[in-house]
């Protein structure tokens, strides 16, 4: 009966791909988009003030009961089967008060108005002269009084369900409801590529998946990866065999992959360095092997030389943190076959760490924080003309990332990798509680071919000149509104995770550059007697010059790590786990063996489940910064960016490739 199940349940989601992908899903989907579009009226009165009814309230944040200041709303005659007839436009002040004049004979005649409040919320593009166009859209409405004849209506208090926070959550977390989803759409354009791009994908997964219910052994690891697209390491062995596994290769990816390394120098020595991964203080699974490495490099001539590697490993039954470990063995390039099984050992927890923490923790779960705070209270500030192009659709990735990457049944990182559930969100918790925006800049490159710090640096440059812009062009405007600013500031801190730092290292060796590291010398906030790892922009609503700069800095920290360092870590995914033989998330049956046997890599279904996956989440190319796809990127971002492409394409990298936001 459950492998039935499992088939039927391939073949549903395939039939779900191609459905949407029609026609008709695709017009489902346009007319969904539409179907919020509202819009704004002039407030005209061809009577004096004196002669009109007047509706007030306040609104507030149902989750804190805070105000819920400068939204845009509506009053409305309500009329059963009718669209209703539009009476008066209004704002909420910082108070959440609002005050909304109308004429009661605009109800229509005979008609004594059913009164009915809405909210609005408003995105910005810019049109073909670079000036913001707003489209507002209804967000929630709240029912008053039927046959309201007063000439003053009190709403009285209304509690609103606004860019809720999840309560009881460990991170900053949005609370949605299964059957409403989240306040934020994915563009149309994106989520047609979505069904686009999967349907491409999901039948051949959905083949391996029945054939093996059906047959076990079947089907093979070479006839699964040949059903998939060839990934980089693929496509250069055809040019040049043996090269991926080379020493060379095996740097350059350390470097500037998909997790791109941050080094240990020798505190005697500067030219030797290492990259360790330890998972000592972790619970391991029951199917995957979990290995602590360490990699070990020499800087000749400003080229970086790998000269060993050492593994230490568990014993089978040592599941528990800080288990007893078996004896670490040191492999350098004359050990032959052991070591290139040594090399693969290190990828695989290169790449295990890349996709747990440089992806799903840095760039997804840690920037939620910051969208949920934008969007709950930047409405008149024009930084979020600079922030809404890039924080946007990150609520909606994030639910999906909790199930494919990291839910305990069927994520990605919870199942192929090594870690339990329990693990994984223990990482997470330690993670968050380390990072923050101040004090925070790309890390120095360490030599010659360290060009994803030398692009980063770039990157921040570009950053850093097009923010001096905006807030020299939005100065006035930005301190006049800074009071979102520091309710902005405000529901950060509040829901920013407990502050402690990571383990300090011990022994010969030290961090090789600070930049990407937390500065302890800072202080940070005290929120009912806990700490909070990230740090106040403001606590003031007239800003100093300090709180200027403050904002700036956590500008292009967002930034960074939206476009450029999610770019980056997203999209090599598919170049490390592309190819089952080269790398995966964990290997097994003592991790050592050739890239051939089936017993050492990943099992049948986790090896399409991994290669299906790192291709979807690669393959779907929309929302990036130069082609501004959705028409809300500032020009003054895109043309600073623009004026650097000759730079960029000098260190081997196209401009045209980095995202506006977290979509995929």
């Amino acid at each position: 009966m459950s492998n039935l199940k499992t088939i039927l349940n391939e073949i549903k989601q395939v039939f779900g791909i191609k459905l949407a992908d029609s026609n008709l899903g695709k017009t489902k989907a346009e007319k969904k988009a539409k179907k919020s579009i509202v819009q704004i009226h002039e407030q005209k009165f061809d009577k004096p003030l004196g002669q009109l009814h007047k509706a007030t309230g306040k609104l507030v944040f149902s989750d804190s009961n805070l105000p819920l200041h400068n939204i845009q709303l509506e009053l409305w005659d309500r009329d059963i089967g009718t669209p209703g007839d539009y009476l008066g436009t209004g704002i909420t002040d910082y108070n959440g008060q609002f005050t909304i004049y109308y004429d009661p004979a605009k109800a229509g005649f005979l008609d004594t108005p059913d009164l009915e409040l809405r909210l609005l919320e408003n995105r910005i593009s810019f049109d073909s002269d670079n000036q913001p166009v707003s489209t507002y859209r209804i967000v929630y409405t709240i029912k008053g009084e039927d046959n309201v004849n007063q000439k003053e209506f009190d709403f009285g208090t209304c509690s609103v369900p606004y860019w809720l926070y999840k309560p009881d959550s460990h991170f900053a977390r949005l609370f949605f409801s299964e059957l409403e989803g989240t306040p934020d759409d994915y563009s149309v354009g994106r989520t047609l590529q979505g069904y686009d791009a999967a349907s491409s994908l999901v039948p051949i997964k959905a083949k391996h998946v029945i054939t093996n219910t059906l047959h076990p052994e079947q089907p093979t690891l070479p006839e699964i990866q040949a059903a998939y697209p060839p990934n980089l390491t693929i496509k250069l062995d055809h040019k040049n065999p043996g090269y991926t596994r080379s020493d060379e290769y095996f740097v350059l990816r350390v470097l500037n992959g998909m997790n791109p390394c941050f080094f240990l120098r020798h505190k005697n020595n500067p030219n030797q360095l290492k990259v360790r991964f330890n998972w000592d203080a972790y619970e391991k699974d029951n199917h995957h092997d979990l290995n602590n490495v360490e990699a070990f490099f020499e800087l000749k001539d400003n080229n970086l030389v790998v000269t060993a590697i050492t593994v230490q490993s568990r014993y089978p039954d040592s599941v528990a943190p800080h288990s007893p470990l078996k004896d670490p063995v040191t492999y350098t390039p004359s050990n032959g076959e052991k070591w290139l099984q040594a090399k693969r050992i290190f990828r695989t927890n290169s790449f295990f760490a890349a996709e747990m923490i440089e992806h799903y923790i840095k760039a997804h779960l840690q920037m939620e924080q910051y969208t949920i705070a934008a969007f709950r209270n930047l409405r008149k500030n024009p930084v979020r003309l600079m922030l809404f192009p890039h924080v946007k659709s990150l609520v909606n990735i994030n639910q999906r990332a909790d199930e494919v990457l990291v839910s305990p049944t069927v994520g990605l990182v919870t199942t192929n990798g090594p870690l339990t559930p329990g693990s994984v969100v223990q990482v997470c918790k330690e993670r968050m509680a380390s990072y923050d925006w101040k004090g925070w800049k790309p890390r120095q490159p360490l030599c010659e071919a360290h060009t994803f710090a030398k692009i980063a640096n770039l990157y921040w440059q570009v950053l850093t000149e097009y923010i001096d812009i905006f807030f020299q062009d939005y100065q006035e405007e930005i301190v006049k509104e800074w009071a979102e600013i520091h309710r902005f500031s405000d529901d950060i801190v509040e829901h920013s995770v407990a502050y402690q730092p990571l383990p300090k290292i011990s022994g010969d060796y030290d961090w090789y550059d600070d930049n990407e590291l937390d500065k302890p010398d800072i202080p940070r906030p005290t929120v009912n007697g806990t700490v909070k790892a990230t740090r106040a922009i403001t606590v003031v609503d007239q800003p100093t010059q300090t709180d200027i700069d403050n904002l700036k800095e956590l500008c292009r920290y967002v930034i960074f790590h939206l476009t450029l360092w999610h770019s980056w870590v997203n999209d090599s995914q598919a170049d490390e786990g592309g190819e089952i033989f080269y790398n995966s998330l964990a290997l097994r049956g003592g991790s050592f063996g050739s890239e051939d046997d089936p017993a050492i890599a990943p099992n049948i279904i986790e090896s399409t489940n991994l290669i299906y996956m790192v291709n979807v989440l690669t393959i779907i190319k929309y929302g990036y910064i130069l082609k501004n796809e959705d028409g809300d990127v500032p020009q003054e971002l895109r043309t600073t960016l623009a004026r650097y492409k000759k730079e960029f394409a000098d260190l081997g990298y196209e401009i045209g490739n980095i995202r506006t936001l977290v979509n995929i």
